[in-house]
């Protein structure tokens, strides 16, 4: 109950600072009103309902974070470490780019975590901004993996955008536990929750393992970054200590609870420490055990 009042707390103060009427949005909240047209403090507007609150607040969180950031249909536009970029996020909205530009997971581990110059696999990439934020933090190059076709377009456009594709290479792919292919919708847009699900008629992905892209690609002494709804047993589990050994870091999100993760890294020689877990109901989803996730973030680094 502490938490949940403080979070409505905050979520008050950061409508307040960033909002000018924000009045307006406490009714809508409040469910007094049904709609009304909101202005934030850099006097950008947004059509506001009960319905899109979610996005408002999206918004909220942006703007408190990034007072000058624009929004343009579904392009973003905001200054991060003197650097001004630029993201399309397609249709998924702001909330990865809030996580990953301004939230505690990333900058956590960008202060406790040599990156400068060191090469990093960014397994599920995303649309690019887990690839440009290490980029920013000074990695050498980065190998950003995405099984999606819509994200990975999206990835390789926004590495392009802000002038980081000299330095990052995008491969459409999926990582697994043991190699082979995938058949999926090339043209596949839904993304957030779902998995990599096959297709009958599609074109053919490469499933490939951590073993086999570290050989491809000469890597050693790496920075590992997972995020795969759920994928990360699969793969860390069915990959040798020899190989997990090869980073010296790694920040991954799991989605069923930590414990056969951090098992598996502590045999492999790994300092942890983890966040959560935070029940997270996805209702929408087929998978009876994914609508109910246990999510949080893990933090190893290899000992000597």
């Amino acid at each position: 109950m502490g938490n949940s009042i403080q979070v409505r707390v905050e979520r008050f103060y950061l409508v307040v600072s960033t909002t000018k009427n924000w009045p307006i949005a406490i009714l809508i909240w409040l469910g007094l009103i049904s709609f009304g047209l909101v202005r934030f403090k850099n006097n950008e507007l947004f059509k506001l309902s009960k319905a899109n609150w979610v996005q408002y607040l999206e918004r909220v969180y942006l703007f408190h974070y990034f007072p000058d950031a624009k929004i343009f249909d579904e392009i973003v536009k905001f200054n991060y470490k003197n650097k001004d970029l630029v993201f399309d996020c397609g249709r998924y909205g702001l909330g990865t780019v809030l996580e990953i530009f301004a939230g505690e997971p990333y900058r956590e581990f960008f202060e406790t975590t040599k990156i400068k110059g060191k090469t990093v696999l960014d397994i599920g990439a995303a649309f690019g901004d887990t690839a440009i934020a290490f980029l920013l933090a000074g990695a050498g190059r980065v190998y950003a993996v995405e099984a999606f076709p819509g994200y990975c377009r999206l990835a390789s456009k926004n590495i392009e955008t802000n002038g980081l594709d000299s330095k990052c290479e995008v491969m459409l792919a999926a990582v697994g536990g043991v190699a082979g292919t995938l058949t999926i919708d090339i043209n596949l847009e839904e993304m957030f929750g779902i998995g990599v699900q096959e297709k009958e008629i599609g074109d053919s992905i490469p499933i490939v393992t951590l073993e086999q892209i570290m050989e491809d690609k000469d890597i050693n002494d790496a920075i590992l970054k997972i995020d795969v709804e759920g994928y990360e047993y699969e793969i860390l589990l069915n990959t040798p200590i020899k190989v997990l050994r090869q980073f010296s870091d790694m920040v991954i999100e799991y989605h069923y609870g930590p414990e056969r993760i951090t098992n598996y890294l502590k045999e492999a020689g790994f300092n942890l420490n983890y966040t959560g877990p935070f029940a997270v109901r996805m209702p929408h989803l087929i998978d009876k055990t994914a609508q109910n996730m246990s999510v949080g973030n893990i933090y190893a680094h290899r000992m000597n």
